[in-house]
């Protein structure tokens, strides 16, 4: 390279600093902020955070996952769609890092990209104080701090939903057809959430009687359909997005039938919960769908976000999960709205008083964060591994903390994870004998668990809610408590004479 060319180079590298160090901070800033809220509180030891580590892990150990044979009972394990692709990814380099310093980082990363989304939408369309407004979405609802927390796909998958729907509002066509494309290597509802968003955009351009564009959907059919072709697991992927839409969201949590017990997540918030949490959200997003209504033939954007922010509080009604995309979306609204509102300093005002109000509501929440501990400890863990030798089967009474034996017992095999639903669909007949098992045990549930399950270990987490299965099954002939803790119970119910249901390769010692 010449001198002359090297000066050139030199010379738009400064100008690209120079215009572009805004960026550069406070992308800083919410690395920090992220990282500061990951590392002071214990992450949220539930059984998803746990179970996505240890993924990650299992990716590094084997590379790219196309069965999961640790769930034997699951509809994963033979037919595995990895919907959560790039965030298992993020963990395979911390593999080698207890599971909770692993989750800290990966959720310090995914947290600040919501963030740095927002803030460069905001950067984007001229909005003063972008940086203070980007911040909003963590003092203004409790409950989206406590989704903001839980290291889970849905963090990158809200990053996602603010860059596109900014994309399709202006056409940004290069932007828009990326983001389609790694929808399906990054969350479940792959083309769900592109549609709604989507639709919003184009309902904008109507409402503002603007001609609707064909161009942003052609987009977004061949990105999302480019994203699904590329994912290792195709064809599993399709099959697993209709039985979450379908089973787990509409069948077994919606209609609640009984035997399918799904967590409390997918349920609606208290109406005194959401009032706390999303209040400031709610009147946010009211007052930029007027501002969005007034000038909707001068800001598409503002209006596009508006009725975005409007359907998600609406679907924040039917279930929980959907503050964590509400929050930020009513933000980036009533942000874009402020360029019509006279009162200069009005995003360090609003920051000031959510902050305020958030501290002041959510003080005994943020208490009891601050006291959390991690129920599986590494003496636990080692304990648990002296136990329970590599390759056994371990019957437990709940699904939703597989992810933390996954992690505590590599190398042996569980139930299910993530879902009852996919034990339900592999063997509906089994399900329920597991179901009656764990809820209403009669004489002879060892010799059960040892035949068809072939399991010889149990391990029930939360002994006290558990005491009828606990009693009944240490009376069982041969049974043997191993391990009595205050939140673990393991017992080793011997070996089993002759398993009736065994997977591929595996033993039920």
């Amino acid at each position: 390279m010449t001198k002359p060319d090297a000066d050139q180079l030199n010379s738009a590298a400064g100008r690209f600093l120079r215009d572009h160090w805004p960026v550069f901070a406070w992308s800083l800033v919410f690395l920090f902020v992220a990282g500061g809220l990951q590392f002071y509180f214990t992450p949220f030891v539930e059984g998803d955070a746990p179970y996505h580590a240890a993924v990650g892990k299992l990716i590094r150990q084997n590379g790219i996952l196309y069965e999961f044979p640790w769930t034997p009972f699951s509809w994963l394990s033979d037919r595995y769609a990895d919907d959560r692709l790039l965030f298992h990814l993020l963990y395979v380099p911390f593999a080698n890092l207890d599971w909770i310093t692993a989750a800290r980082i990966v959720g310090t990363i995914a947290g600040a990209a919501i963030l740095i989304a927002l803030y460069l939408v905001l950067r984007a369309e001229q909005i003063r104080f972008a940086g203070l407004w980007t911040l909003i979405p963590l003092t203004g609802s409790v409950l989206f701090i406590s989704r903001f927390m839980l290291v889970r796909p849905h963090l990158l998958s809200i990053a996602l939903a603010l860059l596109f729907l900014w994309a399709a509002a202006r056409g940004r066509l290069a932007i828009l057809a990326a983001v389609s494309f790694l929808y399906p290597l990054t969350y479940i509802a792959f083309w769900q959430l592109p549609c709604l968003l989507l639709i919003a955009a184009e309902t904008a351009r109507f409402l503002a009687r603007k001609p609707i564009r064909w161009k942003p959907a052609a987009v977004v059919v061949c990105g999302i359909a480019l994203g699904i072709a590329v994912h290792p697991n195709t064809l599993n992927l399709i099959a697993y997005n209709w039985i979450v839409m379908v089973d787990v969201l509409v069948k077994n949590t919606w209609l609640a039938p009984v035997g399918i017990d799904m967590g409390r997540e997918l349920n609606t918030y208290p109406l005194g919960g959401w009032i706390q949490g999303l209040s400031v959200s709610a009147l946010m997003t009211a007052a930029a769908a007027v501002y969005g209504w007034r000038y909707r033939r001068e800001d598409l954007v503002l209006l596009a976000f508006a009725l975005a922010a409007l359907g998600f509080c609406v679907l924040t009604i039917r279930s929980a999960r959907f503050a964590e995309y509400f929050v930020p979306f009513s933000v980036a609204a009533f942000a874009t709205a402020s360029r019509f509102i006279a009162w200069r300093f009005l995003a360090p005002s609003l920051l000031a008083i959510s902050l305020a109000y958030t501290m002041f509501v959510g003080s005994f929440t943020f208490s009891q964060w601050s006291r959390e501990t991690n129920p599986m400890p590494p003496s636990t863990a080692a304990r648990f591994q002296q136990l329970i030798p590599p390759g056994s089967r371990v019957f437990t009474t709940r699904w939703d903390y597989t992810g933390l034996l996954m992690v505590a017992l590599p190398e042996r095999y569980f139930l299910v994870a993530l879902d009852p639903t996919l034990f339900f669909l592999k063997d509906p007949e089994l399900y329920r004998l597991w179901y009656r098992i764990a809820h209403e045990p009669t004489p002879g549930i060892a010799d059960i668990i040892r035949k068809r399950f072939g399991s010889r270990y149990v391990v029930v987490n939360n002994p006290p809610a558990s005491q009828h299965f606990n009693h009944q099954l240490s009376t069982e002939p041969g049974v043997r408590v191993i391990l009595s803790l205050d939140r673990w119970l393991v017992f080793d119910l011997g070996p089993a004479s002759t398993p009736e249901r065994l997977g591929p390769g595996q033993s039920g010692r």
